[in-house]
């Protein structure tokens, strides 16, 4: 089973966040935990973010 893995600056590209407040939602708990891949590299589950986007859009939360 291949897991694919996406880059802090491929999440930026598809969430309209800072990387600040990705952060601060990830010490929430409100978003999806990167892996550490090593000391200075981290990387997310696409299947994680992917789940992420569509919730918030089902919950009318992404709206204005």
């Amino acid at each position: 089973m291949s897991q694919r893995l996406l880059s802090m600056k491929q999440v930026l590209e598809r969430i309209p966040l800072s990387k600040t407040e990705i952060y601060r939602r990830i010490r929430a708990g409100t978003f999806p935990i990167p892996i550490r891949l090593g000391p200075a590299r981290i990387a997310f589950s696409a299947d994680e973010i992917d789940a992420w986007i569509l919730s918030r859009s089902a919950s009318g939360q992404g709206r204005a």
